[in-house]
């Protein structure tokens, strides 16, 4: 988008109220001048201009983005629309209600590579501009609320760096892409069941030439609703998929794909792992990483006791011994089914690999005493205390394993002396197991599933996405180079 300032307007059959906020990318604003409606006209960038708001792009702050939505008395339709300050049209988007929804947001402006971009929403909400005052960070006492009732909640924020955070705004993108994509679809379904119900309507009418004409012209606007859904979810699935492959040789490899120049040389720190990827046959071709923070907050955990889910945890494990250069890694594999996994990481090994039932009580209480004396540490003197990075394999789960070895687990991952040390975890959910500590276990971890059929919500439109978990190379040359990279050739 090349113009440096917007208008948003809309038309309905009824009295509206416009409004906006300016917002954060996690879409929440960062005090009550971020919102702009009739008892609020102006802030910083963003004005209320008689019908319209008019957004400044280059006097917003750095990095907000701006929602241009709508409110009303009851749920109609409304005719939306983004010019330039001359008139000329930019974009426009009809929003329908599916419900009982009386504020409708309608627009994003956001910046992406150094442009601005523009994105249809259609998202409603039932309890009017209230609702919609909260979900972005404003508590309200009424609806709408007077600017000195206003109190925004804490702004947002974030512990990851930029290279973890770029991902997950990509994801984001695609998230919001898809939920315009079937806002849009749905909208002209509405609107194609209403324009038929109109065309029967009038039993006079309902037969003959006029009303053939009214189906088919019913039917050509649906198609062409649907088709400019398409063409703007292509285009933003072309830039979104370019934008990965520009960004994967700049990545770390622990975030990267594995073909990435990447895995040539482990320098430096990362802030998160590559777990999987998530797609939407049925939306098109993209396919966005899901990638994780860390350091790990939970265990994660592969819902799976199979070859595939070993696959799975193989390349977690070589994943996070990326991440971090000199992290050793601890398994504990009673069945002794993650000989891959071993072999590879064999010279990064912090301890002989427990192979047998007998030697797991042993190896999960000295990890926990060992992170706890850490914390004991690092509580009188956070300077001195040594935290060497340490990957945690447990196979098996959650045969093999005493309810006192799994209160050891629990024990790790309470301990703030345990921060350095990640948990990866491979077991069925098994439904029969009656203990308490298995159940604690089960619900504190983030679990994965081992099939390539799962699926994911992502946080920000509810959107289905089907997930593929990541596995390690298949390619022996290319794995020999990864396991080469982390040092453990």
């Amino acid at each position: 988008m090349t113009a440096r300032a917007v208008r948003f307007t809309v038309s309905a059959d009824i009295p509206t109220d416009l409004c906006a906020f300016v917002v954060d990318d996690r879409l929440q604003v960062a005090s009550s001048d971020d919102v702009v409606f009739y008892n609020q006209p102006r802030t910083q960038g963003v004005r209320l201009d008689g019908d319209a708001i008019v957004v400044e792009l280059d006097a917003l702050r750095s990095g907000a983005r701006v929602l241009c939505a709508v409110g009303t008395d009851s749920a109609v339709a409304v005719s939306t629309s983004l010019t330039d300050p001359a008139g000329a049209p930019l974009a426009a988007f009809d929003v329908e209600p599916s419900g009982t929804e009386t504020a409708l947001l309608c627009w994003e402006l956001y910046p992406h590579s150094g442009n601005w971009k523009m994105r249809a929403l259609g998202q409603g909400y039932a309890g009017g501009l209230g609702e919609m005052f909260t979900a972005h960070g404003v508590e309200v006492d009424d609806d709408p609320p007077p600017r000195e009732q206003l109190q925004p909640s804490a702004p947002a924020t974030s512990d990851a760096t930029p290279s973890f955070e770029w991902l997950w705004k990509i994801f984001e993108d695609a998230s919001r892409s898809a939920a315009a994509y079937v806002a849009a679809h749905e909208y002209a379904q509405h609107r194609l069941d209403d324009e038929l119900s109109a065309a029967v309507s009038d039993p006079a009418t309902r037969t003959g030439a006029a009303a053939e004409a009214a189906r088919a012209l019913a039917h050509r606007r649906c198609e062409e609703l649907n088709a400019a859904a398409e063409k703007r979810h292509r285009e933003d699935t072309a830039s979104l998929t370019d934008e990965l492959r520009a960004i994967d040789v700049t990545l770390h490899a622990s975030l990267a794909s594995w073909t990435s120049p990447a895995w040539n040389t482990l320098r430096t720190t990362s802030d998160g792992i590559r777990v999987g990827e998530l797609s939407a046959p049925e939306r098109g071709t993209l396919r966005v990483p899901l990638c994780v923070p860390l350091p790990m907050r939970r265990p994660l955990w592969i819902d799976g006791d199979d070859a595939a889910s070993q696959q799975i945890v193989t390349a977690l494990a070589l994943r996070l011994l990326a991440a971090q250069p000199g992290t050793r890694i601890d398994v504990i594999d009673p069945a002794g089914a993650l000989v891959e996994l071993r072999e590879l990481t064999a010279p990064v090994l912090a301890g002989p690999p427990v192979l047998g039932i007998g030697g797991v009580a042993a190896k999960l209480k000295g990890l926990a005493d060992s992170a706890e004396l850490t914390a004991l540490s690092m509580s009188t003197d956070p300077a001195a205390a040594h935290l060497e990075p340490r990957v945690l394999v447990l196979a098996g789960m959650p045969h093999g394993y005493s309810s006192d070895d799994l209160m050891q687990i629990i024990r790790l991952t309470q301990l703030s002396g345990a921060q350095h040390i990640s948990i990866v975890i491979a077991g069925a959910s098994d439904s029969v197991v009656d203990d308490p500590a298995y159940r604690i276990l089960l619900e504190q971890s983030q679990h994965l599933p081992s099939s390539d059929d799962g699926n994911f919500a992502d946080p920000w439109t509810g959107n289905d996405w089907t997930f593929t978990p990541d596995v390690i190379p298949a390619d022996a040359v290319r794995l020999r180079r990864v396991v080469a990279t982390l040092g453990t050739a």
